[in-house]
């Protein structure tokens, strides 16, 4: 059977080893990690406030085809999954005015890869980072997901991808390290410019 080219990507996108966190066995590990971050942002004058305790894990089922249910532990930032942006929702807010939340489902390693074995993976995962109406910004939020396994997602080969501001267009994005999506988050590169790149007509 020929192999597509995005159906490889997402192969390669979300090899085994990409999913696996090295070192971290269990959610509130890296519920500290997170927090510990958080409250460095605020400090380092990034977060309008400290939101760290805004952080915490649950054990949840989710649903899949089938009727089946499978267990997983979730890490959540703010509210899971705030679907209609309402601000009043608990949420992190950055000192420029963007503001985030995020949620992180795991299981333990099926042991494929003997050295991380007792180690977490990463079942899904959707950080969502909305910005100021400011600055004419055409890319109001925008979205890193990565869907469940049984997601249809999987099957049209865009398991892991992010929305640029629209539910319906999406493109293939690198799995993130929950460290690193908060960093993402927290950093200068989704962070508005005061002023605006002029656009060209050629390079």
């Amino acid at each position: 059977m020929t192999v597509g080219p995005l159906a490889s990507l997402q192969r390669r996108i979300t090899a085994a080893d990409t999913l696996i966190l090295a070192g971290v066995r269990d959610a509130k590990t890296l519920k500290r990690s997170l927090r510990s971050r958080l409250a460095a942002a605020f400090r380092e004058g990034r977060l309008a406030s400290d939101g760290s305790n805004l952080v915490w894990h649950e054990d949840k089922l989710v649903p899949l085809p089938g009727g089946r249910r499978e267990r997983v532990v979730a890490v959540i930032g703010g509210i899971e999954i705030n679907r209609k942006r309402d601000p009043s929702l608990a949420h992190f807010l950055r000192s420029d005015g963007a503001w985030f939340d995020f949620h992180i489902d795991l299981r333990p390693h099926d042991g494929t890869h003997q050295q991380h074995r007792g180690d977490l993976e990463l079942v899904g995962y959707g950080y969502e980072i909305r910005f100021p109406e400011v600055l004419g910004c055409s890319v109001p939020w925008l979205r890193f997901d990565l869907n469940h396994p049984a997601h249809d997602n999987e099957l049209r080969d865009v398991r892991a991808h992010f929305h640029p501001g629209d539910d319906d267009l999406q493109a293939p994005s690198a799995v993130l390290h929950p460290e690193e999506a908060l960093e993402l988050l927290l950093c200068d590169l989704l962070r508005l410019p005061d002023k605006r790149r002029r656009s060209t007509a050629a390079l």
